[in-house]
This record gives structure tokens, C-alpha cells and sequence, in this order.
């Protein structure tokens, strides 16, 4: 762990040196050419040099994307600042030039930083499929790699593993946790026939499948390929700087010509070109969405780059998967009924005795309700597990059976119509009911459900006070979950029993009417909507890798809330993003009007807009501090 925390630090060491390698050679060059220029003894042009080499250095990919701008017949501020330094140079202003250069580096490089930032390789999801596997052959066990597997292998998990395929169970039963492909909150029991996924974990019991899908065939690796198509159908929005250039650089032209007609002097219509260089312009953007990212990381939520900034306060429709977002993805005990005269803390003693060995979720669940209560938790005197079915066990010569009720019906015992009743009601509620019996006698129904997040509901509240007009829940448990949960927590509306395909489907519907969408996720199975949404927001803390590297947001507290936190952060920026681009325009009046009548030299000019750059980034800054009230509306 040493050596990679030391790899991550040099990589993040490394990149920080290449961002500021180019504005630290511009700056070098700048103050060489300047000095130089001060060296009675050494010849015009040798100064001129070192500025030559800032404006290439500094500015080369501004004239590439410039000139590319310009073929593609787009007016950017790329386009305005070739403009400007080629008008500069031409005059013979070099150092000037070199200084635009300079800023243009300087904020090309913090840009980058902030909003470019390279994002893992999709493939780490392959991580969650084992390297090898191990195959029955001839009577023997043998370990190859999963590369070597054919269909029709029979592959052999025990519990704890991963399973590597897809494929059917031929032998055994367990219960597997599928959450990360399917998103079901709990773990699905698998018996002979039963279909299972490659990357899913095997908790409880040994199983022998047989292999129909591997390699890129796997549900898996499908899912690998939707989030890559899915990312790369996201366009990048046009910044309001460029759309405001589009129409401000033909009209600084015009000023610039008509100063050169007024003044006669070429040097004056240059110096219309550069107080009007839209640095300020240019920096508006990248500087209040660096703030606004600082002030949302200080918070827990952080934002992968500018775009999401802009659509963040324009969400309309939320989308948020059950399982590990508005649910923990863990079972809790909601209830025990008793069907008999016997006290609650009973019954819950009893099924703790029974489930003390027990490695089954659902037996976890008990013993933790069994904790809470401060339940001492006495040894049985025997004890027997069916997977998938149930337990047994003998305490104080009283036979204890906890499972399902074709387990407690296979043992003889009678589950009558009230006891039907309740196991019914329980299901209605989205929950799964297992039956106690003490010798031959049905004693509870201990109802067990996938807990709920307290703060659910409020988050949702605010997140509607943001403006967001309907939140839907997508999960791939079963509509009567889902139904309970929706019902509980309180958004408009629900999608149940989905897979990866399906949540993305459903993004795509929602967009091809017309709304901004954003999803809210956690695990693999959530990757591909996460990549196709306008926004793509993961639940850091108890989100899977991928969807985290996936996501555009990422709530690393795992709190809804940061959502409209979020979103409120996006309207102050866009509205900060305005106050910067209204701030250049009061510099650019003054400047230009000074300019046309004559009274500014290109170096006063470049000093000018530079208290244009100025006062941006002071404007920017203030959002650091910046604080939202509970509940505030946009």
C-alpha cells in the first residue's frame, strides 16, 4: 500500500510540473526579454527573441484551436486572442504579446487542472471478474485462467468467490450477492437452474455452473461497453465567453479600424485590440468554477468539471437508484409479529439462538436487531443450516427452526390462514417475511426489509426546493419493494425490476422528452445511466470505483443532500460567471473608449485589461466562502 500511495503522489507531482511547465517557461522568457531590453549594450532584436519564444511556447495551441475555430467558420475566444497577438506582433509589440500569452498559460493551465482532470479507464470494472477459475474435469479440480474458459465448462465457487461467468447452477445452492450487476439490496438465493452473473460474489454455499457466456459476452463486460458508448455521446457545452466573443470581436475590429482612421497611428487600433483581449473573458468561467468546486470538496461533494456546473442548477428530473442511495443495501429487522402468547424479546432471543452461527445475510440482520436490544446470546446446543432455506437448532431440548415457509412447511409444521396473513401484509410492504417456529409450533414472523436513510426525505424536499421538478426512483428489486420504499420516502414516481440496460433506457426516454437529467447512483449496475445522464452524480463512501470514475458528481459523505447543495452551487456560479463577464464589459467600455480617442499605448493597454483579470478572479474568490442557508430556494 506504501509503494502505490508513493506511485499515486508522484503521478499527482508529475502532472502539477507538466501543467506548470509552460506558464513558468513564459514568465522566464517574458522577464528575459524584459531584462534584456534594458541592456543598452545588446541589440534590438536579441531581446526580441526570448518574447518570440514566451509567445510560442505559451501560445501554440491557442493558434492551433484558433485557426481550427476559424476553419470550422467559429468565432471563440481562441480566435479573438490570435487575433490580437498577430495585430501585436505585427507592430513590432512583442513583450506586450508575450504578457497574453502569459495570462492565457497561466489560465489555460488552471482550467485543465480543474475541469480536464483524466478520469480512470473504464476497464477497472473488469477488476470485479476473478483471474481464474476453477473447472471440474475428469472427477478433478483444476485452476485455469479465465481467458482459457470455454462455454459448456462446468465451473466450480465456493463461498466467498466470485463467480467468473455466466451461466446456470448444475449442483449446490447459496445465496449471491448481485447487487453490483442487477442492484437487488439483497442476496438472491441460487439453487440448481438458477441463472447467475459473472463478477457477482457467492456468500454461502459451493456451486457448480455451468459456463454459457465469457469474455466480452459476460452481462458484465456489456456493461463495459455501455458506459463507454454512453460517455462518448456527451457533448461539451459552449462556454458564455465564447458566445459572447462570437459577436464582441467583429465589433472590436470595427473599433479598432475606426481608431486607427481617428488617431492615424497603427499602434492605437492595436491597443483597441488588446484592452479589449478577452482574458477577463477568458478566465471568467474556469476561475468562479474552481471556486465553486473548492467550496463543494470542503463539503464532501465533488464535481468533475465546469459543464456539470452550468447544467447542475437546470436539473429538472432526478433519477435515483434504491439500493445504497436512498436505502444502505444492507437488511434490517422492521418487525416481529407474534403468532402465539409469547413476548417480542422472546422470540428475538430464540431466533438469535438459532442464528448465532449463521453466515446468511438475513441471520446477520436478526443477530443485529438482537444487539441492539442488549439480547445475551446464549450457545444452542446444536445447530444445522439448509442453505438457502433456513436454519435448525436445539436449545434448553427445544427445536428452534428460523427460514422460509416451504422450510418450516417441509419440517411438518402448519402454517395457518393468520399466519398466511401477516406473511402476505408483509409482502406488501416490500418485505420479506421468515417464520420461528419453537418445536412444532409456528411462534413469529420476523419482517425484514432493506433500511432506509432517515434523512431521505428531507434531501428530496430540498432538492425540489432547488427547482428540480420530479424525482423517480429506479432499482432492480421487485415493484412491491419498490412500491414500500417510494411510498415511504416520498418521490413522484418509480421504475422497478430493472438491469444496467433498462436504467439506461430510461435515461434516454427522459431526455428524448426534452429534460435535463441527472442520475443518482452507486454501484456497477448504475454505471451506464451515470454515463449517459446530463449529470451524472455516485454515493462515494459506499459507491463501487467505477461508479464513482464514471460519475460527473461525486457525494463522498454518501448524503442526498450535497444534491441540492449541488445545484444551488451551480445557479452562484453561473450567476458569478455573469457578474465576471458584466465586470470585463465596464473595463472594456472604458478601455476602448480611451483607446479609439488615442489616449493608450499597447502596454497601457495589456496593464488595463489585467485590472480587468483582476477584479474576475477577487469576484471569483468571494465564492469560496459562500454558504447556503437550510432549505434556501435558488
Amino acid at each position: 500500500m506504501d509503494i502505490q500511495s508513493e506511485a499515486v503522489k508522484s503521478d499527482k507531482y508529475i502532472e502539477l510540473l507538466i501543467l506548470a511547465i509552460a506558464p513558468g517557461l513564459v514568465a522566464v522568457f517574458t522577464l528575459l526579454s524584459w531584462g534584456l531590453a534594458h541592456w543598452e549594450s545588446v541589440p534590438t532584436f536579441v531581446n526580441i527573441i526570448p518574447a518570440v519564444l514566451a509567445i510560442f511556447v505559451g501560445g501554440f495551441h491557442r493558434f492551433v484551436a484558433g485557426f481550427k475555430d476559424i476553419g470550422k467558420k467559429k468565432i471563440t475566444v481562441n480566435v479573438f486572442v490570435v487575433v490580437a497577438l498577430i495585430a501585436t506582433m505585427a507592430v513590432g509589440e512583442f513583450r506586450p504579446a508575450a504578457i497574453i500569452v502569459f495570462i492565457m498559460a497561466v489560465s489555460g493551465a488552471l482550467e485543465t487542472y480543474t475541469l480536464e482532470k483524466t478520469r480512470k479507464s473504464i476497464s477497472d470494472l473488469l477488476d470485479f471478474a476473478p483471474p481464474t477459475a476453477t473447472l471440474r474435469r475428469n472427477g478433478e479440480e483444476v485452476v485455469i485462467p479465465v481467458a482459457e474458459l470455454k462455454i459448456g465448462d462446468q465451473v466450480v465457487v465456493r463461498p466467498g468467490e466470485r463467480i467468473p461467468v455466466d451461466g446456470i447452477v448444475v449442483k449446490g445452492a447459496s445465496s449471491v450477492n448481485q447487487a453490483p450487476i442487477t442492484g437487488e439490496s439483497m442476496a438472491v438465493e441460487k439453487f440448481k437452474g438458477s441463472p447467475v452473473f459473472g463478477g457477482t460474489l457467492n456468500e454461502t454455499g459451493l456451486l457448480e455452473i455451468d459456463t454459457e457466456k465469457v469474455g466480452e459476452d459476460t452481462t458484465l463486460a456489456k456493461i463495459v461497453h455501455l458506459v463507454q458508448e454512453a460517455q462518448g455521446t456527451k457533448a461539451p457545452i459552449q462556454s458564455l465567453a465564447d458566445r459572447f466573443t462570437a459577436w464582441f470581436l467583429p465589433a472590436v475590429i470595427v473599433l479598432a479600424v475606426i481608431a486607427y482612421f481617428v488617431t492615424g497611428d497603427v499602434k492605437a487600433a492595436v491597443s483597441v485590440l488588446l484592452v479589449a483581449c478577452p482574458c477577463a473573458f477568458a478566465i471568467a468561467t474556469p476561475t468562479a468554477v474552481t471556486a465553486g468546486v473548492s467550496n463543494m470538496a470542503r463539503k464532501a461533494v465533488l464535481i468533475k468539471g465546469g459543464m456539470f456546473l452550468e447544467l447542475g442548477s437546470k436539473i429538472d428530473h432526478l433519477l435515483v437508484d434504491k439500493t445504497g442511495t436512498f436505502t444502505f443495501g444492507r437488511p434490517k429487522v422492521e418487525d416481529i409479529i407474534a403468532v402465539k402468547d409469547l413476548e417480542i424479546s422472546k422470540i428475538l432471543e430464540l431466533a438469535c439462538v438459532a442464528e448465532k452461527y449463521s453466515e446468511h445475510p438475513l441471520g446477520r440482520a436478526i443477530l443485529t436487531a438482537g444487539k441492539t436490544k442488549r439480547i445475551s446470546i446464549p450457545e444452542p446446543e446444536s445447530f444445522s443450516s439448509t442453505t438457502g432455506m433456513g436454519v435448525e437448532a436445539v436449545y434448553q431440548e427445544t427445536i428452534i427452526r428460523i427460514g422460509k415457509p416451504s422450510f418450516i412447511k417441509e419440517a411438518g409444521l402448519l402454517i395457518t390462514q393468520d399466519v398466511e396473513k401477516v406473511i402476505n401484509l408483509q409482502l406488501e410492504q416490500g418485505r420479506t417475511a421468515v417464520l420461528i417456529s419453537q418445536n412444532n409450533d409456528i411462534i413469529g414472523v420476523i419482517a425484514i426489509a432493506d433500511e432506509i436513510r432517515p434523512e431521505i426525505s428531507e434531501s428530496i424536499l430540498a432538492i425540489k426546493g432547488m427547482g428540480c421538478k420530479q424525482v423517480t426512483m429506479l432499482t432492480g428489486d421487485n415493484a412491491k419493494v419498490a412500491a414500500a420504499v417510494a411510498a415511504a420516502i416520498g418521490v413522484d414516481s418509480f421504475e422497478a425490476e430493472l438491469l444496467p440496460e433498462q436504467k439506461q433506457a430510461f435515461v434516454k426516454k427522459c431526455q428524448a422528452a426534452g429534460q435535463i437529467v441527472a442520475m443518482v447512483g452507486d454501484g456497477i449496475n448504475d454505471a451506464p445511466a451515470l454515463a449517459l445522464a446530463d449529470v451524472g452524480i455516485a454515493m462515494g463512501a459506499a459507491g463501487t470505483d467505477v461508479a464513482i470514475e464514471t460519475a460527473d458528481v461525486t457525494l463522498m459523505n454518501d448524503d442526498l443532500a450535497g444534491v441540492a447543495e449541488f445545484m444551488w452551487m451551480s445557479a452562484k456560479v453561473l450567476r458569478r460567471i455573469k457578474l465576471n463577464i458584466f465586470f470585463s464589459m465596464i473595463y472594456n467600455v472604458i478601455g476602448l473608449s480611451l483607446s479609439v480617442a488615442g489616449l493608450m499605448t499597447p502596454i497601457m493597454a495589456v496593464i488595463f485589461q489585467e485590472a480587468g483579470c483582476v477584479t474576475v478572479v477577487f469576484s471569483s474568490t468571494l465564492l469560496l466562502w459562500t454558504k447556503r442557508k437550510n432549505m434556501d430556494a435558488v
